[in-house]
């Protein structure tokens, strides 16, 4: 209505006057701050509750001139076929409706739904409208009725007439008589942005004071942030309902859109990569590990592999378990596959040997037979066991060649030599009086500490070893580098080796050797590790964790198939929630392809993304369902429209939250976390575009279908004279939250209890997140239920005191000048206590120049260490650290060893086990490694050092991510929510929700590491998700300015979407309980505690903290109304129909309370 140069909005609120071509009038409450008077002439008054115009919504005070003798009836209407309809939907739960009929055959009907009233007033009646396109020309009302009393109101030209019983009745039985003419003046000028008009009193008083004129206006200018967030949000709703209105009208052009661009993304999947390498995964590319590595892998290229078995029994050392080890060796060195193609004597590591008790063919130098040679090892002296120290130089260079070379394994039966007959004839006593005795190798001639090969040992008074719970047995394969130059190879992926293909084939078929207990000893166990087992097994994890993905995707499919539709033949929706999920698979196919073209590898944590993607897939299903069902009957192309231009909305909402925090997450150094971020951002957009295109063209079809009462499943079958029953007619769901849960929260003991609680929560959550340690473990991401799993733990247990073993490298050194400062290096290294021994070449080169009697008194210059050095290597004092030691060409045992290029020592680090320990250590080696007074490269590393440098990151990775994510989550919801203190509650939730979830971790025994991390980012939109759709709620709840009543709508209008997506979360990764992998465990167990902490929150928490402190509701805006007006002289047929539609309530407000 218009009033002066401003008009009176449906909202409540007075705006600049631009048009007169019409008249309208609507009434809500909302919330106002400031006061404003307005003085009207002596006279005012106003109309009555549910009577149009400014009625609930300006409160008049005084009226000098007010009479009760009506004016004379104004004239009735010429005749005229006219329906009037206002249609105004506020937090009500009565309708007003006024019907009258006269001669003139007119329809006039009321709809008016307020807090607090309605009235009833069967009478016949005349209400027409004029407008006239002058601003000054009046807008009259004119209603007659059987007492022809009139009421007028005016305002700046602005005249009603009403003509009506002097009489009005209330349906409470109270009566509210008007039977004066008022009008309204207002006595204030000058430029408003905005006046809303405070409904609070008028809303619950139906009388009317006349004391005074003034009339009591709150007013609030709207913000920048506000006016730019409408704006925002106006040009969405515009654009999804454009976009709705054209899936609708085209949906199989809509569908075929969709698979086609499925279908070509998917095409990228032909470049799809995996990577299961751990220090690709879980260590920054441009940390000082990888770049050692890489220095490693030019310099010290390594051919070798190694698989080893862990006998484990209550004593190892007996008769019957090393009868166990000859047998498994026997069976190892006999299998072959392909022809003898595939054989341990083909793909081993072989090694000169010294046989004990076969004498080699060499007759030509009695004097120096290996027999005498063996009595005088078995003597004290130090340098009888080194044959190269024994002979001539020249001899023993010239018969290097014709010593026989075995294939390198290394267990307790070099003790026995590999005698068969000897190992069949032992007795336990036996077993423990060679083990304490032996000294060399039987097999291989070389000095064997074999104490080495045992653990969990227990030693008597004497130092004597009287049993060992567990002892190691090692073979050592070689990789052929021809073939693989051939490109006949398989790229272990749990260190990206290239192997041959047959010695790949090889070790799969040795782990089931060592594995096939069936003639073992029950009280012998044997445990395998292969050098390509952690690559296997982790590539075997993934594969086997499809069967979770189809289990979860067919319970999905029931759930969503429960909740879509109703409990009969017709509405049910069974293949609208299969096209619902298979939308979702769309958008993993697409976020595969979309990566692979990318270039990002796919690593193990991303197998859990199908599932993460099928929870927010059905979320946005339940939201657009939500929306079309409160969009209500009609065309479904303009259904459409309505439904998309509020769940268009609301899941971008909750979709560009959770892109932006994985947007976030892909900026970190951690490949792994940087590759699922990626492939969840591609994935969440694609489900996004897929729901809002694919699934919502599926709905248009789908309710075609329903319109024709066609089967809900066969859709050819068609039911004739089909009503469906009122049981299936229910919303559960919706009733359960409407009658039960929101009266329950927002009742006032329950408030007080929801805050004391929550502070309880949050204090509680806060402690255990104090108490969460950070540690991380390549080998969790091993399934406990693997082979390989067990063989690491038995290992542990045995062998709890051995450290980590490493490197350290140096190159370009000169030598001998820098012998010194290296031999003072390692005295440092045993004195820093964080290394337990050193094994370098140059110590053991040292005392071997000792046992040399021409070298005892010279002087070390370049061209003796190189002379010697080259004897030494090959010997079997030096051999062991042939791959120490890179020269530059060929080693010749009869010329000196070319120059030096590049070594490296042997490290064993003091075994640490907290994350604060090793990086310590870490920075103590590094220290020392730096201090070392040499020129050239040097640098130090272990496997290990992978594991704590990303200890050492993970906690600073996981503040980055989370406060990042927090604050672009919050920039995002400030804007989309247009409301700084919503988004300050909501983002309040998402923080307790963050600090639940941590607690909840430490409860659960998780710790920090790198799936957690990204389990947490994940988290904070999920709780997002929760906590928007009810804040958008409350905001967009215009119908009353009672924060309660606010909190009502919102809750009864999006609580049940919000529930059910929750769910659907929940119970899509409730099934990842079942899984071995720790990927999986650690998902369902934070998931679990987010989706619940997150609908607490959303659904509790939230709800009550809006009924207290909650902002205003939005302004109107325009287009945020629909107003579908037309207007026509007397003479014409005419329809007036005043729509109101708000964001979020699924039900009409008078419905809800």
């Amino acid at each position: 209505m218009q009033i002066g140069p401003w008009s009176v909005e449906s909202g409540g609120r007075v705006m600049p006057f631009t048009s007169s071509s019409n008249c309208s009038s609507s009434s809500s409450d909302t919330e106002h701050s400031g006061e404003m008077d307005v003085k009207n002439p002596p006279g005012a008054t106003d109309n009555p509750p549910g009577g149009g115009g400014v009625v609930g919504v300006m409160e008049t005070e005084g009226s000098s001139n007010s009479t009760d003798t009506p004016p004379p009836p104004s004239s009735p209407d010429p005749p005229t076929n006219t329906t009037h309809t206002h249609t105004n939907n506020t937090n009500t739960n009565k309708d007003d409706t006024n019907t009258n009929t006269d001669e003139t055959n007119t329809t006039h009907t009321h709809t008016n739904n307020t807090n607090t009233q309605s009235h009833t007033n069967n009478s016949p009646s005349t209400h027409t409208i004029n407008n006239n396109t002058n601003n000054t020309s009046p807008c009259t009302h004119t209603n007659d009725d059987n007492n022809d009393s009139t009421k007028t109101h005016t305002s700046s030209g602005l005249t009603h007439k009403n003509s009506h019983h002097s009489s009005l009745t209330h349906k409470n039985g109270s009566s509210h008589n008007h039977t004066n003419g008022d009008s309204h003046t207002p006595a204030f000028s000058g430029e408003i942005i905005a006046v809303e008009l405070d409904q609070n009193e008028a809303n619950s008083k139906p009388s009317h004071q006349g004391d005074n004129n003034t009339v009591k206006v709150n007013a609030r200018s709207q913000s920048w942030l506000s006016s730019i967030s409408q704006w925002i949000i106006q040009e969405m709703e515009d654009t999804f309902e454009a976009y709705g209105r054209k899936v609708a009208t085209h949906p199989i052009l809509a569908i075929t859109f969709c698979i086609t661009l499925t279908l070509l993304c998917a095409i990228g999947s032909l470049r799809f990569s995996t990577e299961l390498r751990p220090y690709r995964l879980w260590i920054p590319q441009d940390s000082e590990f990888i770049r050692v590595l890489d220095w490693q892998v030019k310099n010290f290229p390594s051919s070798y592999r190694q698989h080893i078995v862990v006998w484990e029994a209550d004593n190892i050392l007996t008769a019957r378990a090393v009868q166990e080890m000859w047998r498994l060796h026997k069976r190892v060195s006999d299998f072959s596959l392909d022809n003898d193609k595939i054989s341990w004597e083909r793909v081993c590591a072989r090694v000169p040997s010294l046989p004990r008790h076969k004498e080699p063919d060499i007759s030509d130098y009695d004097d120096f037979d290996f027999g005498s040679l063996r009595r005088r090892r078995e003597t004290p002296s130090p340098n009888n066991d080194d044959l190269s120290l024994a002979l001539p130089r020249d001899l023993y260079c010239n018969n290097l060649a014709s010593l026989p070379k075995l294939c390198l394994e290394t267990s307790l039966l070099e003790v026995w030599g590999y005698d068969d007959e000897v190992i069949w004839g032992l007795s336990d006593d036996k077993v423990l009086q060679d083990v304490n005795t032996a000294l060399l190798s039987e097999v291989y001639g070389y000095k064997v500490n074999f104490t080495n090969y045992l653990g969990s040992i227990k030693f008597d008074e004497a130092g004597q070893i009287t049993s060992a719970g567990a002892a190691t047995h090692l073979w050592v394969s070689q990789i052929d580098q021809n073939v693989v130059d051939q490109g006949d190879y398989e790229v272990d992926q749990g260190n990206g080796q290239m192997v041959d293909s047959a010695g790949f084939a090889w070790e799969k078929a040795w782990v089931d050797i060592v594995l096939n207990d069936t003639s073992r000893s029950k009280d012998v166990h044997a445990f395998a590790k292969a050098a390509s087992s952690f690559g296997n097994v982790s590539d075997g994890n993934i594969l086997g964790d499809v069967k979770w993905l189809m289990v979860g995707i067919i319970l999905m499919s029931i759930f969503v198939n429960l909740t879509l539709g109703r409990r009969n033949l017709v509405e049910q929706r069974p293949l609208l929630a299969i096209m619902g999920m298979l939308s979702v698979t769309q958008a993993v196919a697409i976020s595969y392809g979309v990566c692979s073209v990318m270039g990002v590898p796919f690593c193990p944590i991303n197998s859990i993304l199908p599932m993460l993607l099928m929870g927010l897939g059905v979320d946005d299903m339940f939201v657009i369902i939500s929306m079309w069902e409160s969009a209500g009957p009609g065309d479904r192309i303009e259904r459409a429209g309505r439904t998309m231009r509020h769940a268009g909305v609301a899941i971008t909402v909750t979709s560009l939250t959770d892109v932006t925090a994985f947007a976030v997450g892909a900026s970190t150094d951690l490949p792994a976390l940087r590759s699922f971020c990626l492939y969840a951002a591609v994935g969440i957009l694609a489900v996004y575009l897929m729901q809002a295109t694919f699934f919502m063209a599926w709905l248009v079809m789908d309710e075609k279908r329903l319109e024709e009462n066609r089967n809900g499943l066969v859709w050819f079958v068609k039911h004739q004279d089909w009503t469906p029953s009122s049981c299936s007619q229910v919303d559960l769901m919706k009733t359960f939250f409407k009658k039960w849960f929101t009266p329950f929260i927002l009742s006032t003991p329950v408030r007080v209890i929801v805050i004391f609680g929550t502070g309880c929560l949050v204090t509680t959550s806060i402690w255990a997140t104090m108490q969460l340690k950070q540690e991380f473990n390549p080998m969790w991401f091993i399934p406990s239920s693997s082979y390989l799993y067990k063989t690491f733990q038995v290992f542990t247990k045995h062998f709890p005191e051995a450290g980590e073993s490493g490197y350290i490298y140096f190159a370009n050194v000169t030598l001998p000048d820098d012998l010194p400062k290296l031999y003072n290096f390692t005295h440092n290294l045993i004195d820093s206590r964080v290394v337990v021994s050193v094994d370098a070449w140059f110590t053991a080169f040292q005392e071997y120049m000792t046992l040399m009697p021409e070298a005892k008194n010279s002087t070390l210059t370049n061209s003796l260490l190189h002379d010697i050095l080259s004897v030494f290597l090959q010997s079997s004092s030096g051999a062991l650290y042939r791959t120490d030691v890179t020269v530059n060409g060929q080693l010749e045992c009869h010329q000196p060893a070319p120059p030096i290029t590049s070594f490296r020592i042997g490290i064993t680090h003091r075994p640490v086990n907290t994350p604060a320990d090793q990086a310590a250590a870490l920075n103590t080696i590094k220290s020392l490694v730096s201090s070392v007074p040499i020129q050239g490269y040097k640098a130090a590393w272990a496997q290990a050092y992978s594991i704590w440098e990303t200890n050492e990151i993970v906690g600073y990775e996981l503040w980055r991510n989370v406060v990042l994510a927090w604050i672009v989550v919050g920039l995002v919801t400030l804007i989309l929510l247009a409301s700084f203190s919503a988004a300050m509650l909501v983002l309040m939730c998402v923080t307790a929700t963050v600090i639940g979830v941590s607690g909840t971790m430490w409860f659960w025994g998780l710790t920090i590491d790198t799936v957690s991390c990204i389990a947490l980012v994940l988290a904070i939109g999920l709780s997002v998700d929760y906590a928007a759709h009810i804040a958008h709620g409350f905001l967009a709840a215009r119908g009353t300015s009672s924060k309660k009543e606010r909190a009502k709508i919102a809750l009864q209008g999006a609580g049940s979407a919000v529930l059910q997506g929750g769910l659907s979360t929940l119970l899509s990764f409730l099934l990842l309980a079942g899984s071995s992998s720790h990927v999986f465990i650690t998902f369902f167990k934070v998931f679990t505690s987010a989706s619940i902490l997150g609908l607490y929150y959303g659904l509790v928490f939230l709800p009550v903290m809006l009924s207290l402190i909650g902002p205003e509701a939005y302004s109107v805006v325009n287009g945020d109304e629909k107003l579908m007006v037309t207007t026509a002289n007397h003479s014409s047929h005419s329809h007036h129909t005043h729509i109101n539609q708000a964001f979020t309530p699924d039900q009409e407000p008078s419905k809800l309370s």
